[in-house]
């Protein structure tokens, strides 16, 4: 079972079609792919910082004649940095955006995660609880 962060608009939270679903773990495709990765999700600031990071370290390890291997090990340390954590840099996008954190769902794939919290949503209120015992026989 995988677990999955629900957003929703903060001005508009009853907008179904607005909700974002984010499957927490590990990213296959962000560790492979990195900045496309978040360029696909659409994360355009942290695409560029991404980026700008890979640059820097490439650039430094010439600079510093580190040779072919040390700057290879920090960008795949990288990768995987972002394989974990890519996920929360999408979730911080959102956040910029007006997006709240409002729920989490346990579920197979992303659509049994959206069947379970929108029947979760719509579902009548529980019953309130019995008032608490006095103590006193009646």
């Amino acid at each position: 079972m995988a677990i999955f962060t629900v957003h929703t608009p903060a001005k508009e939270p009853f907008a179904t079609e607005q909700h974002v679903f984010l499957r927490d773990g590990f990213s296959f495709p962000a560790f492979i792919f990195g900045p496309l990765w978040l360029l696909w999700n659409r994360a355009y600031v942290a695409a560029a910082g991404w980026f700008a990071l890979l640059v820097v370290t490439g650039f430094g390890g010439s600079k510093l004649d580190m040779g072919e291997e040390v700057p290879g090990l920090i960008n795949f340390a990288l990768s995987l940095l972002l394989g974990f954590e890519g996920v929360r840099l999408v979730a911080w996008t959102l956040e910029r955006r007006g997006f709240v954190e409002n729920g989490v769902v346990s579920a197979n794939t992303a659509e049994k995660a959206e069947e379970a919290y929108f029947q979760k949503w719509n579902a009548p209120p529980a019953p309130p609880p019995p008032p608490p015992a006095t103590g006193k026989p009646a």
